[in-house]
């Protein structure tokens, strides 16, 4: 049985403190607008009759629909929540979608998705990367994720055949957990949270990664210098940044090389817990710093297999087209 399409564009994604510090490139709400512009054209063509969307202050979809040459005869449903113009509108849009949507489309950056992993949604994820400093979402055009998704919604192409479930890193502060990553997590000598991206490497001293490889970008591509680690692999990383040790060179952002020395590494196994020993300290998660913890708190970190589940668009499109999805 078919069902609606989610929605989930962030206007504050693409816009964060690297764009003035490093090389990485501004996606601003305009382009966003026409990125939803492709996805609703896409889906009112596949077939789709309904998407639902979360509301939002720059009106990134109403400025999508007012580009369309007609008006789709899919119908564009706004989720009814009031507007608090910070993470917890995708936290709370992500959760009243869950059970209603047969896919969810999220446009957004590493800590987009993240907040939606938090929310506890399980319906099948299609992330769309704004801007080229994040690793979980897709660097993909529009159209093809929107046609991956509604290959999902419209029941073409089997979540259980076409979706993988993903990582995430688990932060456990004396013993309840505190908060959770999608692909590393570090601890830094940060003071305070500040403009939340982690873009001093001499202030970094632990990663634990989920996946990490030689061609991310940010703290990941630290353990990346020495194993590579995709989101399927039934392992993760640990890297200690220190004065003496292995000296390798990483992109911690885009445009924006740092050398640093390893004094020890190893690889962790799903659901091992490693002591993070940088207390206090300031905890980043996928890039951004999020909260602090205090002296004698002990703060373990720990690899499970309970990410969002996350689309394969590849194989989405693949089934869909065995399935007649392209067939007129």
């Amino acid at each position: 049985m078919a069902k609606p399409i989610g929605l989930i564009a962030n206007p504050a994604s693409g816009r964060d403190i690297r764009r003035l510090v490093a090389h990485a490139s501004v996606v601003d709400n305009s382009e966003k607008s026409n990125m939803v512009k492709r996805i609703i054209a896409t889906l009112d063509s596949l077939g789709v009759e309904e998407m639902l969307v979360m509301p939002e202050s720059f009106g990134i979809t109403e400025r999508a629909l007012s580009l369309l040459p007609q008006k789709p005869k899919m119908v564009v449903d706004f989720l009814e929540m009031d507007v608090a113009g910070d993470w917890t509108d995708t936290y709370r849009a992500a959760k009243m979608m869950d059970g209603k949507v047969g896919a969810i489309i999220s446009i957004g950056g590493d800590g987009t998705n993240r907040v939606i992993a938090k929310s506890g949604a399980n319906a099948p994820l299609m992330p769309i990367s704004t801007g080229t400093n994040n690793v979980f979402p897709y660097m993909i055009e529009a159209t093809i994720a929107a046609l991956a998704a509604g290959a999902v919604a419209l029941g073409a192409a089997s979540p259980e055949k076409v979706a993988f479930r993903t990582k995430r890193v688990e932060i456990m502060v004396d013993e309840k957990l505190a908060d959770i990553a999608l692909i590393e997590a570090g601890a830094t000598l940060h003071q305070f949270v500040g403009s939340r991206a982690v873009w001093r490497l001499e202030l970094v001293r632990e990663i634990v990664a989920a996946v990490c490889a030689p061609y991310n970008i940010g703290l990941s591509s630290i353990p990346g210098a020495f194993y590579e680690i995709g989101e399927k692999d039934e392992i993760g990383a640990y890297a200690l940044v220190g004065n003496e040790g292995e000296e390798v060179i990483s992109p911690i952002a885009p445009g924006s090389l740092k050398a640093l020395k390893i004094e020890a590494r190893k690889i962790l196994r799903e659901g091992e817990r490693v002591e993070i020993r940088t207390v206090p300290s300031v905890i980043a998660l996928d890039g951004e710093r999020e909260f602090a913890v205090k002296e004698g708190e002990k703060v373990e970190a720990r690899i499970t297999r309970e990410g969002p589940l996350v689309i394969d668009y590849r194989e989405a499109l693949r089934e869909g087209a065995r399935n007649g999805l392209f067939h007129s």
